[in-house]
């Protein structure tokens, strides 16, 4: 059991999910046992009455829940394969107790190169829709950074966990994007330490305040 695995704070599990079989056969007639036990549950049988897009994402979503609530993973991500012809073929979910094993996991992934025409995309929120490539979109992480810490003050810390925790994005990506922020306004650097350059962040506690 998945659950028993991540018992244990070393425990990583890297799964990768059908989707393209699950979702032909899910209301095949003789599958039933066989879904209940993929998914330690029967409420991917709701998949039924939904259709496209929306089937997709219920059947996603189900299974990384399944893997935070059942399994008991703290961190959960899930990154989608596209096949040569842009349709989906199957789905990778990483899972981990420690916040430094999603990280490199995300690392792995954004460095890699699938060959065959086959792309990586973020799954774990269909409303990001994050392709991995040579360069991260800074203006998506911008407003992802933007939305969640608005009229608040948070550590550099935090902002860093964040990326971290809740989106596609690596620690890394986000300190031009903090930059660009404190150049047009989009936030002050609070107590700002003597001789410190603008748009350096090497003090994790510093605070800042997000217009």
């Amino acid at each position: 059991m998945l659950s028993d695995l991540m018992k244990r704070r070393s425990t990583e599990i890297f799964v990768n999910f059908m989707f393209e079989e699950i979702n032909r056969f899910i209301n095949h007639p003789e599958q039933g046992h066989n879904f209940d036990g993929l998914f330690g549950c029967d409420e991917w049988r709701q998949a039924a009455s939904r259709a496209g897009l929306e089937r997709k994402k219920f059947i996603v979503d189900l299974y990384r829940d399944q893997l935070t609530q059942r399994a008991g993973a703290r961190h959960v991500r899930s990154f989608e394969m596209r096949n040569q012809r842009n349709a989906t073929d199957y789905f990778l979910y990483f899972a981990s107790n420690n916040r430094l094993g999603l990280s490199k996991m995300k690392e792995a992934m954004w460095r890699v190169s699938p060959g065959g025409g086959y792309t990586f995309s973020d799954a774990t929120d269909f409303g990001q829709n994050v392709l991995f490539g040579l360069e991260p979109d800074r203006r998506a992480l911008r407003w992802l950074i933007a939305k969640r810490f608005a009229k608040q003050r948070a550590t550099v810390q935090q902002v860093a966990n964040f990326v971290v925790d809740d989106t596609p994005f690596l620690p890394t990506h986000y300190r031009k994007v903090l930059v660009e922020m404190e150049s047009d306004g989009g936030l002050n650097y609070l107590k700002s330490p003597a001789g410190r350059r603008s748009g350096t962040y090497a003090d994790k506690m510093a605070l800042l305040e997000f217009s």
